[in-house]
């Protein structure tokens, strides 16, 4: 009997401690899995917000959740996490912060950079995991932009009645080859008055070209200081040379990519060209041509890529920088406010395309404005980044 009793107890002992290791197994597994839903919720919160803030900065909507800018850091509802067959759901919260007291540290309060924080629960919320990461704008033009209204590699020759005006510096046309002012019998060119004063945005930008200006260019006066033309720095940059010398990349593909990213690369003009309007980072590729709508504005401007040759005409409105890789032909009486950067390449052959580069009958009004990048109060939309190095998990 003393035996028996013995291994009864010795049965009972080790069928609780058996018990008791399954059931604490059982929690660990659980933990583990709770906290595997929390890191990916975090994860996928934090993925959420940094394309939120690749599409226009942390302030896009209003307090009354209408597109625009109102100043105030927008609060984003992350949608939330549902298992295949509906039976678990897992949640997380994404705020922005653009204050100066974060480890990020921007320069000055903006809506341009600062700190995303992410937090990832659990389907039952027991867990909970916290991430975050810097974002800052990406400057994707070198030095800041273009200098000049109208940048060309090669020959421009204009035959219409052009306006080409520039408020900042005393510049207009640079070009690796002539400009031909003289063919044209209306084509003129301005910078600003002497009698102007401290000018605002509006003023700056404004197309009207009796406003704060002074003619120095046009069929009688010839090529006045403003136009610099012939310049062997600028005509020995053939193709994907000229390229670099106006983007930080090392490709074409590059910049490209980051149009993919936004789902703004495109095959046909009249894509970019859509209600409601588009601004960023936009890559058309081909030939192509515009006659007619609007691409950016003065509060989101655009940088526009085509991959080919290119016609604007009718009453086109483009606010941003213009990168033509190949030849550039003005008919209508379209606007650009900000720069026309013209490669003049053949594609095909990766030559320089036959001259002019620039050419046509139009009536375009060219009004230069500078660090498009810089000045506008987001970042461009597909022009941001993640700072190496940001990068916190607790």
């Amino acid at each position: 009997m003393l035996v028996v009793l013995v291994l009864l107890v010795g049965i009972t002992l080790v069928t609780l401690t058996t018990s008791k290791t399954v059931l604490l197994e059982t929690q660990i597994a659980a933990d583990n899995y709770r906290t595997a839903q929390a890191v990916a919720a975090a994860n996928y919160a934090m993925d959420y917000g940094i394309n939120y803030f690749n599409n226009g900065g942390f302030d896009q909507v209003t307090a009354a959740g209408v597109a625009g800018s109102d100043g105030i850091v927008d609060i984003v509802t992350v949608p939330t996490l549902t298992s295949a067959d509906g039976s678990q759901t897992t949640y997380a919260t994404l705020t922005f912060d653009n204050s100066l007291a974060t480890r990020c540290a921007p320069a000055t309060i903006g809506m341009k950079s600062g700190l995303i924080t992410a937090i990832g629960f659990s389907d039952d919320r027991l867990a909970s995991r916290t991430i975050s990461q810097c974002v800052v704008p990406l400057a994707i033009l070198r030095n800041g932009g273009p200098k000049q209204p109208l940048v060309a590699q090669a020959s421009v020759a204009l035959t219409g009645n052009a306006r080409i005006i520039n408020r900042y510096t005393n510049t207009t046309i640079w070009s690796g080859d002539a400009v031909s002012i003289g063919s044209s019998s209306a084509m003129e060119t301005y910078i600003k008055s002497t009698a102007s004063g401290v000018l605002t945005q509006a003023q700056l930008l404004d197309t009207n070209d009796s406003n704060n200006t002074q003619l120095v260019s046009n069929r009688n006066l010839g090529n006045g200081l403003d136009i610099i033309d012939k310049d062997p720095s600028l005509g020995t940059l053939i193709g994907l040379d000229f390229f670099k010398n106006f983007f930080n990349a090392d490709s074409r593909a590059q910049v490209k990519a980051m149009a993919d990213a936004i789902g703004q690369s495109y095959t046909s003009m009249s894509s970019a060209v859509t209600s409601p309007v588009k601004s960023g980072l936009i890559w058309v590729e081909g030939n192509q041509s515009m006659n007619g709508g609007t691409i950016g504005s003065v509060t989101a401007p655009a940088i526009v890529v085509i991959n080919g040759d290119f016609t604007l005409g009718g009453g086109a409105t483009i606010y941003g920088v213009l990168y033509v890789a190949g030849k550039y032909t003005i008919n209508g009486t379209p606007q650009v406010i900000g720069s026309n950067v013209v490669e003049g390449t053949d594609l095909a052959t990766g030559l320089q395309a036959t001259a002019p580069i620039v050419g046509g009958n139009g009536t375009i009004s060219l009004v230069f404005w500078q660090n498009i990048e810089g000045g506008a109060a987001n970042p461009l939309k597909g022009l941001t980044s993640v700072v190496g190095g940001s990068w916190r998990d607790w």
